[in-house]
């Protein structure tokens, strides 16, 4: 099934007080904004076996856990795509740098208004606040729902 083109948000299937922001353009569903990083963490070069053959393997290994996270969040998202966009667009929080109410969706994203933002690159933004964002919003919605 392909996705309508638009923003969803679905509750991380590993961290339940996370929420995981996505877009889907043409039929490709990808993270959103482009430089947020959800899911199992990454694995660090200094982590790695120096051994080709092991490398390949630990790295199989990782991938095959992401790959496997990626479809249960998928999955979510597919089982009421309604839903999902209603959550994207109903998640609302304060600016991370002065408390404001962000007002606008690229702010609510980012986390961060558009006055506190000036001069900050939005792939900085996406890679240190998303994260931090991701969970406050996770926070509001158990909240809300009572969880």
């Amino acid at each position: 099934m392909s996705l309508p083109n638009g923003y969803y948000a679905a509750i991380d299937p590993a961290a339940p007080d996370t929420v995981t922001y996505w877009r889907s353009r043409g039929g490709i569903v990808s993270v959103w904004p482009k430089n947020a990083r959800y899911g199992p963490a990454r694995p660090l070069k200094r982590d790695a076996p120096s051994d080709r053959d092991e490398l390949i393997a630990w790295l199989e290994k990782w991938n095959a856990g992401y790959v496997k996270w990626l479809q249960a969040v998928h999955a979510v998202i597919d089982q009421d795509p309604a839903a999902a966009r209603r959550k994207f667009a109903e998640l609302s929080t304060r600016c991370c740098v002065c408390g404001r109410p962000l007002r606008d969706d690229r702010s609510k994203v980012l986390g961060v208004g558009p006055d506190c933002r000036e001069g900050l690159s939005e792939d900085m933004l996406a890679q240190l606040v998303t994260p931090a964002i991701a969970a406050a919003h996770a926070a509001r919605l158990a909240a809300a729902e009572g969880v």
